[in-house]
């Protein structure tokens, strides 16, 4: 299943997986690994449906790679199952507009940026993530 058709079941409850839960699945070693797995366990058995993007695809090889090795990272691409969403150039520019603009305590990435656009887009409100300023208010 792909993480539009996800949406579009109707009363299906769907949340957005930021990277750093997945980092803290995987990665044993991390302090927050207990309770990410316990969360997605929770998630599921609420029977929520989990999707995340094309670029917290990427930016979660980035940070296993250097966190945990590239050989962990490789197998995690190969076995990862969860839908990805691909942004498209409006959902981009909107997100290099959002990061232009903001100057909060806490700088917003590319990454971040995009997911809110995205979840903003599809009316998504539920997130999955260990990183607190995943939703920090930046502007």
């Amino acid at each position: 299943m792909d993480a539009q058709s996800a949406l579009d079941e109707p009363e299906q409850r769907v949340a957005f997986v930021d990277s750093s839960a997945i980092v803290s699945m995987v990665d044993r070693d991390d302090a927050n690994h207990p309770a990410a797995v316990e969360a997605y366990r929770d998630l599921l058995a609420q029977g929520y449906k989990l999707f995340t993007t094309n670029y917290v695809i990427i930016e979660t090889y980035d940070l296993l790679s250097v966190g945990v090795g590239p050989g962990v990272a490789r197998r995690w691409l190969r076995e990862v199952k969860l839908p990805i969403y691909h942004v498209d150039e409006e959902e981009e520019q909107i997100a290099r507009r959002m990061m232009t603009r903001g100057n909060g305590p806490h700088p917003l990435s590319l990454t971040d940026a995009i997911s809110r656009v995205v979840m903003d887009r599809l009316g998504v409100t539920d997130v999955f993530a260990v990183d607190p300023n995943v939703l920090a208010d930046n502007a």
